[in-house]
């Protein structure tokens, strides 16, 4: 990637993305062969007391958890109150769509109907601007951030740089302008990455989700001081489903769907309190807040 970098003083403080989408343990797309959109209320919910547990974690700390949550529609319309919680709890409320569907498998109208469906019911139960999109599966490429742009979105955070994975998407970043991790794209849209970790030519996904279930708890802390040490910044996600090790089993969910889904959730809750732990000397902002301090360094 040849895109002009502004590079920020190393006397700037750590900071640290904590990012949540926020979707129910049966509408991953692991689990979509058993469970289709058209079965998801008949289904036992989890999503309402995984996301009050995480919640709850995120204000047990001194040091200010502020994150941002990318609320599924279909989730927003049938528990408004969460929504709300969540931002009167200073968090950013943030789209994940409204269905779930890969975009880049959506018709382009319908596309353009999940983005605005979700951005203004979000917008109507917070009564705050809603400036952030993430796709889901990070099913994002250039023409489908377009239509993000012009949906009325300031910034999308659905690119992934690690190529290995079949569902996630790509987006072409050779003439991005680089400010901290941000890529102010053509159009004027601006691209929060997942954070990876580059070692010997090669991504390695450390962002998050299943990884952050997968590497032992020191292994992956040293990766993140290594991007923070390289960046200045970390963007990290999960899903409240990755809390519940109590949830329903799908015996027929076997292979490596089965065991992306269920690996070590009796584990992730501790390894993020630990996670806090050991980078308290990190600020934690929203996505938005971070994109605005970028703004106000670049300008001085």
């Amino acid at each position: 990637m040849n895109f002009e970098k502004r590079i920020l003083p190393r006397h700037v403080k750590k900071t640290i993305l904590i990012t949540v989408d926020v979707e129910d343990w049966y509408q991953v797309e692991n689990l979509r062969p058993w469970f289709p959109p058209d079965s998801w209320d008949s289904v036992t919910s989890r999503v309402e007391q995984n996301t009050h547990r995480l919640l709850d974690l995120l204000d047990a700390y001194d040091h200010k958890i502020s994150a941002t949550f990318f609320v599924l529609g279909w989730v927003a319309l049938r528990y408004p109150a969460l929504v709300r919680e969540i931002a009167q709890r200073g968090h950013e409320v943030a789209s994940h769509g409204f269905g779930h569907m890969l975009n880049n498998r959506m018709k382009k109208d319908d596309l353009i109907d999940d983005l605005q469906r979700s951005k203004k019911m979000l917008e109507d139960l917070t009564g705050q601007l809603v400036e952030g999109y993430r796709a889901p599966s990070f099913s994002v490429d250039d023409d489908i951030l377009k239509l993000i742009r012009e949906c009325g979105y300031r910034y999308d955070s659905s690119y992934n740089s690690f190529e290995r994975h079949g569902r996630y998407g790509t987006i072409s970043t050779d003439e991005a302008i680089q400010n901290g991790i941000a890529l102010q794209m053509a159009g004027g849209i601006e691209e929060l990455p997942v954070s990876n970790l580059s070692l010997a030519g090669q991504t390695i996904p450390w962002g998050g989700g299943g990884y952050f279930r997968f590497f032992p708890p020191r292994i992956f802390a040293a990766g993140v001081k290594r991007i923070l040490e390289r960046g200045n910044a970390y963007l990290f996600y999960l899903h409240p489903w990755e809390i519940d090790p109590d949830q329903p089993r799908v015996p027929e969910a076997r292979g490596l769907s089965g065991w992306r889904h269920y690996l070590n959730l009796d584990k992730t809750l501790p390894r993020l309190a630990n996670f806090f732990e050991r980078f308290r000397y990190c600020e934690y902002r929203t996505c938005s807040s971070y994109l605005k301090q970028l703004d106000v360094t670049r300008i001085r």
